[in-house]
């Protein structure tokens, strides 16, 4: 059974794992947002981008989390991310999960109403989230008063609900439609034909229900109805011929199977294996069409270069009039995901850094296709050999062949795996940079830490640039995954974003970890800017005359913003009077004529001086500072009214007057590269910016492993209210320690050793609605308390570690605590022991 919005093919869930109920909380306060300011790189960058540019991607960033702020900070300045397209959020209610009402709220909304404020959403085609952001939400609230199959489960990925704002925004459940995505290139030749309306979308739903119920005749009566409009979705009939074959009418059910091949429908194993349609399976005619469904070379609309300013045509193409011509996407992905079966932040670092050296590289490595007789393998099988000779004609080497995983290969280009559980290690292959490889499966993209099947985070920590999976049981359906084409979209120029959405028709359950600019086969170009250098002072307007052979179109920005669109060989002027005096980045973007709109940039920085204005920088800060330190810097401003230093468009520091000697804590920047900018404020208002300052925040210091033995009892040691001591054997839920007979105004301590298995940067994340502190190896760690994540890096050699928690118990104590290097987990008797004394 497959349809447009289910299909009752069966499930692939092999261990569920607990709600996601179970991780939402209740007391959600809308976020506080700021702009974060992430220098660009100030010199001149030729690099050539397929399909996005800096200047059109926008970066969120969970601003209380040091783990965010660090993965922000590397992106940012590997991609030469514009200052004014990062946004901070504030007060989530959740790193991991969350539910509809409070992703529009916390996040969705204040992201869309924060790029209108700045000017930016003319702009911006990819909205990409930073770790510690929910990547999992429940969807329930959309789906009341609806009816749904049990294949549209209510679980929807961040970036996919994203790419679907429009009808998020306006509460339109229709984003669980498998069919939703008009920029997914579809299987030629197009059909004729209408499209399911509103009301007809029910009735077909009610037709579903009725599958589900074993109602086979109403429900093959009621698609009938549907039918007697031609329809451009082969998928409506193939169901149609499920039901009239279970309700023994073998004959129209045979009508309608071939109908539905004429309409599209290519999924010759699907249909050769599905159980409901075993009555016909001994057909001469089935048999026919299944060999005529086998011998049918498949083929894809063109790879197409996306733009969220454009609306879409139900063929998937531009429209021809305006803006409400049809509907609007934007490119999303989760740029890593740090909490249970995750990747550690270090992890997310090096995949970021790995994207971005593969750009432009056409890697000389093969892309393997793994088949076996599994459903998770046979779902996509339709596509396979034609995949491949395709490929082949683009000049990159793609292998099919029987098995799991490419083994013991050195050139992992990309892969299609579909197998619930592997060991990429045990495979002795490795991936080179800027691969995709992504495996169907249930599990692929649950990161809760009881969850079942192997992550999609295992292809990261193997060095893919991205990879994906459900966040929730999504049935063996296509339209949910990546069709295998994915990778002839990539090929032939498409960044990872486009890639991935170019091959989904109904994305809604689908996280996509990765860089969503990778383009490892993008176009090669070059572009050149006359009138203005690098490390120029100008004043006044100036002219800029932008080159690029084969370029349709180019674009101007001041510090990120676009100023102005040209066609052909333009010539922009440009009044730098309209701009504060100092520092300024001007970039030019061209955009080519080729199919996946291959944009090259290419940027320089110079000083701005109408007004004879300008920061001094007396005192530089060391250009490493240890987190925890402070960084010292001295400035002046003559004339000034006050002098401050912004971090992400933020000002962390600030004092009055004409001179300054700012103290910065170096635990609200995050880790890594950062670019901090004076500003100097005059009396009227009028700003004045300085250099950049750069400077790099080095990891905690090492704690050292202790020198004691594992304690004898499985689980973490509770001392409460003078009592004797209680083992803990699980802290999965927040309420264990009102469980443990915790009482309000009760002093606690919760203790226990666990092993790091190497040296790592650990992850401390605290909700607790008492007052606590987390305390590693006899030294404060983390301290938490009102009901608000908090969240602390700890770095630790291998070897024996002790966590103690301490506090004072508020009424009804609830306290979530969770630490780990890769992926972070609950304190159990899995990994604590104590000593009984």
């Amino acid at each position: 059974m497959r349809q447009t919005q289910k299909s009752l093919v069966a499930p692939i869930l092999s261990q569920p794992g607990p709600s996601l109920g179970d991780s939402f909380r209740s007391g959600v306060q809308r976020p506080l947002i700021r702009s974060l300011v992430l220098a660009a790189m100030l010199t001149a960058s030729p690099a050539a981008r397929a399909g996005l540019s800096p200047e059109s991607v926008a970066l969120v960033v969970n601003a209380d989390s040091w783990a965010s702020l660090t993965v922000a900070n590397e992106y940012a300045a590997l991609r030469h991310i514009p200052a004014r397209n990062v946004i901070l959020l504030h007060g989530l209610t959740a790193p991991d999960s969350t539910d509809i009402n409070r992703f529009r709220t916390e996040i969705l909304g204040p992201v869309l109403h924060e790029l209108d404020v700045r000017g930016l959403r003319p702009q911006i085609d990819c909205i990409t989230y930073s770790i510690d952001i929910p990547a999992a939400v429940d969807v329930s609230a959309d789906m009341a008063g609806r009816s749904f199959g049990q294949t549209i489960t209510p679980v929807a990925s961040t970036n996919s609900l994203t790419y679907l704002h429009e009808w998020v925004m306006k509460k339109d459940a229709d984003y669980l439609r498998l069919d939703i995505n008009r920029y997914s290139r579809r299987t030629l030749p197009l059909v004729d034909g209408a499209p399911l309306s509103a009301p007809e979308r029910e009735a077909y739903q009610a037709a579903m229900k009725m599958y589900d119920q074993k109602q086979y005749a109403p429900a093959a009566e009621a698609i009938a109805k549907l039918t007697k409009t031609a329809r451009n979705d082969g998928g409506v009939y193939y169901n149609l011929a499920c039901c009239q074959a279970l309700a023994g009418k073998a004959d129209d059910a045979m009508k309608s199977l071939i109908e539905a091949a004429e309409r599209g429908w290519r999924n010759s194993g699907q249909t050769e294996s599905d159980a409901d349609l075993v009555s016909l399976r001994e057909r001469a005619e089935f048999k026919s069409l299944i060999a005529k469904m086998k011998a049918t070379r498949v083929r894809v609309q063109d790879t197409l270069g996306f733009s969220a300013q454009a609306a879409w045509t139900e063929k998937g193409e531009y429209a021809d009039s305006g803006r409400d011509a049809g509907p609007h996407y934007m490119l999303s992905t989760m740029l890593g995901v740090n909490t249970g079966r995750a990747n550690s932040v270090d992890e997310v670092r090096t995949c970021l850094k790995r994207a971005s050296i593969a750009d432009g590289t056409w890697p000389r490595g093969t892309i393997y296709i793994e088949r076996n007789g599994d459903i998770r393998s046979a779902t996509r099988a339709w596509a396979f050999a034609d995949l491949v000779d395709q490929l082949k004609q683009a000049g990159v080497n793609c292998v099919l062949e029987d098995g799991v995983l490419p083994m013991n290969r050195a050139d992992v280009a990309g892969a299609v795996v579909g197998i619930a559980e592997f060991d990429w290690n045990a495979s002795k292959s490795k991936v080179i940079a800027g691969a995709i490889c992504e495996h169907l499966t249930s599990c692929g993209g649950m990161m809760g830490e009881r969850d079942g099947q192997t992550p999609c985070t295992e292809f990261i920590r193997a060095g893919a640039a991205g990879s994906s999976g459900a966040v929730t049981e999504p049935y063996a359906l296509q339209e949910k995954f990546p069709s295998p084409f994915m990778h002839l979209h990539y090929v032939k120029g498409s960044t990872l974003a486009e890639a991935f959405y170019q091959s989904l028709e109904g994305p809604y359950q689908l996280l996509i970890i990765g860089d969503p600019m990778c383009a490892p086969w993008r176009a090669k170009g070059s572009l050149s800017i006359e009138g203005v250098q690098s490390k120029d002072e100008v004043k006044g307007s100036i002219t800029l005359k932008p080159k690029a052979a084969n370029a349709g179109g180019f674009a101007l920005f001041v510090d990120g913003l676009r100023t102005e669109q040209a066609g052909v060989a333009p010539a922009f002027t440009l009044d730098t009077t309209r701009f504060a005096d100092g520092e300024h980045t001007i970039s030019v973007v061209a955009t080519l004529n080729d199919q996946p709109r291959t944009c090259l940039r290419r940027d320089v920085v110079v000083s701005f001086a109408n007004h004879g204005q300008g920061v001094t920088i007396t005192k530089k800060p060391a250009p490493k500072v240890a987190w925890g330190q402070k960084i010292a810097v001295e400035l002046s401003f003559e004339g000034a009214a006050s002098i401050e230093v912004q971090h992400f468009d933020r000002a962390i520091a600030k004092q009055n007057g004409a001179k300054a000697t700012i103290e910065i804590d170096t635990t609200e920047l995050g880790l890594g590269r950062v670019e901090l900018r004076p500003v100097g404020v005059m009396s009227d208002g009028t700003r004045v910016l300085g250099a950049a300052i750069k400077c790099e925040i080095t990891d905690p210091v090492t704690r050292h492993a202790i020198n004691a033995p594992a304690g004898a009892q499985k689980g973490l040691k509770l001392v409460a209210g003078g009592r004797a001591p209680v083992t803990v054997l699980d802290t999965f839920s927040a309420d264990w320690i009102a469980a443990a007979g915790v009482k309000e105004g009760e002093e606690f301590e919760l203790s226990g050793v666990f092993e790091a298995s190497r040296a790592d940067l650990y992850q401390l994340q605290l909700r607790s609605n008492s007052s606590a502190t987390i305390e590693i190896d006899g030294q404060p760690a983390l301290t938490g308390g009102e009901w608000n994540w908090r969240y602390a890096p700890v770095e630790l050699a291998q070897g024996r570690h002790e966590l103690k928690l301490r506090g004072k118990a508020s009424r009804d104590p609830r306290i979530d605590l969770r630490l780990g290097a890769a992926g972070t987990w609950h304190p159990n008797e899995q990994r604590f022991t104590h000593s009984v004394k």
